[in-house]
């Protein structure tokens, strides 16, 4: 059972969220299951933890921030389904002076796929192959590019990137819906960061750093070495993701500063060959460039990143075929306005009307009964997922 370490169980907050259950807890914050007691709806609450002490006038600079990047975050899940949305950002301050930021967002009933990864190893089935893979993670692709390139209110392009991609942010549903993966913690590496700025470093643990340190890209590790981060760190992220989906394990780990040394040893990448999976070469290359320790190196993009990747394995590209999509014609039918008059040749010309006549049936060929439905059989929500990989007529924004 999970602790409720900051002993909110039982209490509402904002005076709309009551804290019901502890989810779970990591380095850097605890996941709260509460109910909006005015829509009688179950929320996740996600509470930070701030190591150290903040002063009165540096939480109101970091809550103000906070509220900015949720801001964003909630314009972001508006235009793309697949980022989990927020409800309400805020911040409480406890009995002993504690100081607890949180983030109210919807629930989603489903599974981490970190979670899913393990429980596959449980039932004793292999890895997913690489077309599984892709099918999966497609969705969350074209999320993450989508999000690198984003018009806010107001009409300007930002890039929002997530610099904390792995596993346990990813949710695969539970529910037969379009959006069947949705991406957690949108905003909060950049709140990790903020809080670094506000309170200083304070020690060296996983909670004080901005990402997670067995998923950090070398940029993140080393910045005045490797520069700032960007969307190549996402890429990093979402191969890292990948590979651990074709193996069963995390390609990074140990403590601290052997995660560090594995993350920038030049001559030993985490690829899929390197973590024992079986994948063709050309596959192999892919995942040796997005996971290049110098991000000059690396792709610069995500879509780059999984058309190289498509390609390799051989199947259409997504992102072309959305492209596609969103350039076919759309028509805009009024049925109020007046038809057009007729051309000037058809004036005075009477038109006579025929009496009504049945159709014979013997004008139309015979059209054979169509063959028996098959009723479809309960499946797993990762099954579902990865069910008729890159069908010819679907991608991953279809059926919206």
């Amino acid at each position: 059972m999970v602790e409720d370490v900051f002993g909110i169980l039982g209490t509402t907050l904002a005076g709309a969220f009551h804290v019901e259950e502890v989810i779970a807890e990591g380095g850097f914050g605890v996941v709260y299951r509460a109910e909006h007691v005015a829509f009688r709806a179950p929320v996740a609450l996600k509470c930070l933890k701030i190591p150290g002490t903040i002063s009165p006038g540096q939480s109101e600079v970091f809550v103000e921030n906070f509220r900015e990047e949720a801001e964003i975050l909630f314009h972001l899940s508006a235009q793309i389904p697949e980022v989990v949305r927020p409800l309400h950002a805020d911040a409480i301050t406890l009995d002993d002076g504690t100081f607890v930021p949180y983030l109210a967002m919807e629930w989603i009933d489903g599974k981490p796929l970190d979670s899913i990864i393990i429980l596959r190893q449980d039932d004793g089935l292999p890895p997913l192959d690489i077309r599984a893979v892709l099918k999966m993670l497609s969705p969350i692709a074209h999320a993450l590019s989508k999000a690198h390139r984003f018009q806010v209110p107001g009409g300007a392009i930002v890039s929002v990137t997530h610099c904390d991609l792995k596993p346990e942010n990813i949710v695969v549903t539970e529910r037969e819906t379009p959006v069947r993966a949705k991406i957690l913690d949108f905003g909060i590496a950049r709140a990790r960061d903020m809080m670094r700025q506000n309170v200083g470093r304070i020690t060296d643990s996983e909670a004080s750093r901005p990402f997670t340190p067995s998923y950090g890209a070398p940029e993140q590790w080393v910045p005045k070495r490797y520069g700032q981060s960007g969307p190549w760190t996402d890429v990093w992220g979402l191969a890292l993701t990948c590979v651990e989906c074709l193996t069963g394990d995390p390609p990074i780990d140990g403590d601290m500063h052997a995660m560090m040394g594995t993350c920038l040893d030049r001559g030993r990448r985490p690829t899929p060959r390197t973590e024992g999976a079986e994948v063709s070469d050309e596959v192999e290359e892919v995942f040796l460039k997005a996971l290049a320790v110098d991000p000059r190196d690396r792709y610069n993009d995500i879509e780059s990143f999984w058309s190289a990747l498509e390609d390799a394995v051989g199947v259409p590209s997504s992102f072309e075929r959305a492209r596609r999509r969103r350039a076919r014609p759309t028509y805009d039918y009024d049925r109020s306005s007046e038809l057009p008059p007729l051309p000037e040749e058809f004036d005075g010309l009477e038109i006579e009307e025929s009496a009504e006549q049945e159709p014979s049936t013997s004008d139309f060929p015979s059209i054979p009964p169509p063959p028996p439905r098959i009723s479809p059989q309960s499946r797993s929500s990762l099954e579902a997922v990865i069910d008729d990989p890159y069908e010819e007529d679907e991608g991953p924004f279809s059926a919206r």
